[in-house]
């Protein structure tokens, strides 16, 4: 299953680099809305091979979440590979310079399953497909509104 959506953000590429690149505040976010996240490992974002364990509640069932960040494009963007409770997800933000004052912003999760339970799992997610993918457009409107008022 695969979530995506794309903006043009009205800043340039690098203040959306570094805002992208900025973990610490998806970090806050993740824990503000219930989550303990943990940095794992002797290495540090933006550095690939940097790791986060994740616990949260979804639906009453408790999640375990490994992340890694597997490679940064410098200026471009990266990838994070995770996986927990039988569900693989790769995510990836892509940034290219649309003008001098306007970046495509990229963003793309493409889920996996590896034992039953999480199969049956996103098969009901993709029944909810659309609007999982509406939820994420705002979100990243959203984000991209917000750095552009700053820009």
């Amino acid at each position: 299953m695969k979530l995506a959506s794309q903006r043009i953000v009205e800043a340039p590429i690098a203040d959306v680099y570094a805002a992208v690149m900025d973990f610490q505040v998806f970090e806050d976010m993740l824990s503000a809305r219930g989550a303990q996240i943990e940095r794992r490992g002797p290495l540090f974002p933006p550095e690939p091979g940097a790791q986060w364990v994740a616990r949260f509640k979804w639906h009453d069932r408790a999640y375990d979440v490994q992340a890694e960040l597997v490679s940064v494009d410098p200026g471009s963007g990266y990838a994070i590979d995770s996986h927990g409770n039988g569900i693989t997800c790769m995510a990836v933000v892509d940034l290219q310079q649309a003008s001098v004052t306007e970046t495509k912003l990229f963003i793309s999760f493409d889920f996996g399953a590896t034992s039953f339970s999480s199969k049956l799992l996103l098969q009901t997610l993709r029944l909810t497909g659309p609007s999982l993918n509406r939820r994420l457009d705002k979100r990243v409107e959203t984000f991209a509104a917000k750095l552009a008022r700053r820009a």
